[in-house]
């Protein structure tokens, strides 16, 4: 179990790294009004689809019984990231002119809901932890 925990704190780092560099790469073409290019389409894909592992990760470990109650926060602001994520990437896929717009609203929603789940837990953004003593 511990194991799944670092592995689950651990991917947090990459997960803020691709939204930091989709955050740059997404602003820079949306200020020279640019279309999505193959670099976007790249990144955004890798940020979805750790998002999405990270979830997974985090299911898992609560259905394998570390769970306590600050991890509700966590759980909705987490799952509602995922769901921002994912449905304003689709939309931007629908309207390929508005697209980096919309995927940098995405990756600026989910980066905002994940430093909220990470706070309803009490943990730092950066830094190591430890795992939660089990109740």
């Amino acid at each position: 179990m511990n194991g799944l925990f670092y592995a689950h704190s651990g991917l947090r780092y990459l997960v803020l790294l691709l939204a930091l560099a989709n955050l740059v790469v997404l602003a820079l073409g949306a200020a020279k009004k640019a279309e999505a290019g193959k670099l976007h389409r790249v990144l955004g894909s890798a940020f979805v689809g750790l998002l999405d592992v990270q979830l997974v990760l985090g299911v898992v470990m609560v259905a394998l019984g570390r769970f306590y109650p600050q991890l509700i926060g966590h759980l909705v602001m987490m799952v509602l990231a995922v769901a921002v994520t994912h449905g304003l990437f689709v939309m931007a896929k629908r309207r390929p002119e508005r697209a980096l717009p919309l995927r940098l609203l995405a990756v600026g929603l989910a980066l905002i809901l994940i430093v909220g789940g990470v706070m309803a837990i009490g943990r730092p953004l950066l830094g190591t932890t430890a795992p939660a003593p089990m109740p």
